[in-house]
């Protein structure tokens, strides 16, 4: 069976994408420490969701086995860049991001997600925003 969510985390997400103050329907986890941020979806097959790393302005996917999009964002939760990466790759730092929002290939457009959007955790049950 693929493993579709990171290998630290539960199977079921705990918040929900929001994209310019909508809920996107896309399951998120977010990143809570140093251990969490440097496995990010490293043993994953895929992802059916998003991966939100807090404390991060540059990834890798060395090790990985997929392409991932990646969405560099600034503390407001602007969006300052959209990339596709494919395994085995370094993306270049992006001084103004705090943080980084690993897609799956392809679902950052299907999302509508481009650079001047604002993305922000919202919660699983749809109560809204919480960071």
């Amino acid at each position: 069976m693929p493993q579709l969510f990171p290998t630290w985390a539960s199977p079921t997400a705990p918040a929900r994408l929001l994209i310019d103050g909508v809920d996107s329907g896309l399951p998120l986890w977010v990143t809570r420490n140093r251990k969490e941020r440097n496995a990010g979806l490293l043993g994953t097959d895929g992802l059916d969701g998003a991966l939100w790393i807090r404390g991060c302005n540059w990834i890798h996917t060395f090790g990985m086995r997929h392409a991932i999009d990646v969405v560099y964002v600034a503390r407001s939760g602007r969006v300052r860049a959209v990339r596709t990466t494919r395994p085995g790759r370094l993306g270049a730092p992006r001084p103004t991001a705090t943080a980084v929002v690993e897609l799956p290939q392809g679902a950052a457009e299907r999302a509508g997600i481009v650079v001047g959007s604002v993305l922000a955790v919202g919660q699983a049950d749809d109560a809204g925003p919480t960071a």
